[in-house]
């Protein structure tokens, strides 16, 4: 009977994540702004009052923080949750307000004490409630299949090229088209039977590598990969089958873009707590639209599984690298450890 009660209240929110906060105090300063603009349209009509909201707002949304993060492990429901934070979110302002006027003897016209404790309550309200369906969405089941979805769609897209190359092959050189469909079944064991979302690096660069080893029988030294892995980070986590869809994000970008040779590089290392992951490549541009045009399925599809994975706490960069030439591309991510 707890445990379906429990079920039925939903799981617990977020409430103390970087995400978490940023939205936070997205949603006071943006209810400070429009309180302001609502005193008139004259800056000198609404320039002090949002001034002094945010003078309440900024401590008052660190002492809600605070109180919620401080709590946060006698909660033991969501009802108990929510309940806790609406009633943070109503004190904080009015205290913090309460506290200004008195200390400061402001003149500023402002929300009633009232008033902001309502808001500050509505305002709770509404970042808890996004927070459970945030979690909500990341049950494990649901989290599963639509990270399965994603992953699904950057799937190798090579596998035509990939037997056109092992049947070239197969006459002159079968010990190396052996290689290679051993390869493809490797790539494809990972892409379609993993039982988790999450690999390590060292996992992550051996099944890059068998993908670069089929790539290299169509491109030969054209190609010329360079790797750079901190030895420290061989063990540590990140999200499975991210590392083959950026190289072949580069290899598709770059290499085929130009007949010249094309230098890849990889980098890999830690930093403080986070693991940062470089793929720059040469590429030939071919006017705007082409060169864009080459950057969108995979880094957008690898861009959402982190969103569902870490939320704010991960980071994805990619654009041109440099103003030499050759013309260099560079996509960098940076995940929470």
């Amino acid at each position: 009977m707890i445990a379906a009660r429990h079920a039925r209240a939903g799981p617990l929110a977020d409430l103390c994540s970087p995400g978490a906060a940023l939205r936070a105090f997205a949603l006071a300063n943006l209810a400070a702004l429009l309180h302001a603009l609502g005193m008139g349209a004259a800056p000198s009509a609404w320039l002090p009052v949002l001034l002094h909201d945010l003078e309440v707002a900024q401590p008052a949304l660190a002492l809600w923080l605070l109180a919620v993060c401080g709590g946060a492990r006698l909660w033991r429901s969501a009802g108990a949750q929510a309940l806790a934070a609406i009633l943070a979110g109503a004190l904080a302002p009015w205290l913090t307000q309460a506290l200004l006027d008195r200390v400061l003897a402001a003149a500023v016209p402002a929300l009633p004490g009232w008033r902001g404790a309502m808001l500050g309550a509505l305002l709770a309200a509404l970042l808890v409630q996004h927070q459970r369906l945030r979690a909500q969405a990341q049950d494990p089941a649901q989290l599963r299949a639509r990270l399965d979805e994603l992953q699904a769609r950057i799937r190798p897209h090579f596998l035509y090229n990939a037997l056109n190359a092992a049947a070239a092959l197969v006459h002159e050189q079968p010990e190396r088209a052996e290689r290679v469909l051993d390869d493809l079944a490797g790539l494809f064991r990972a892409s379609v039977g993993s039982t988790g979302q999450y690999s390590t690096v060292r996992a992550e660069i051996e099944l890059a590598r068998r993908y670069l080893d089929i790539e290299e029988v169509r491109f030969g030294a054209r190609m010329r990969v360079h790797w750079q892995v901190e030895a420290a980070c061989q063990d540590l986590r990140m999200p499975a089958l991210t590392l083959q869809p950026l190289l072949e994000n580069a290899v598709r970008h770059g290499v085929e873009s130009t007949s010249l040779p094309c230098a890849i590089d990889v980098a890999m290392r830690r930093r403080g707590s986070h693991l940062e992951i470089e793929v720059t490549n040469d590429y030939q541009p071919r006017g705007d639209a082409a060169r864009h045009s080459g950057t969108g399925t995979a880094l957008a599809n690898i861009g959402q599984r982190l969103r569902l994975l870490y939320d704010l706490d991960a980071e994805m960069r990619h654009g041109p690298s440099g103003g030499g030439q050759p013309r260099r591309w560079r996509v960098r991510l940076r995940l929470p450890l």
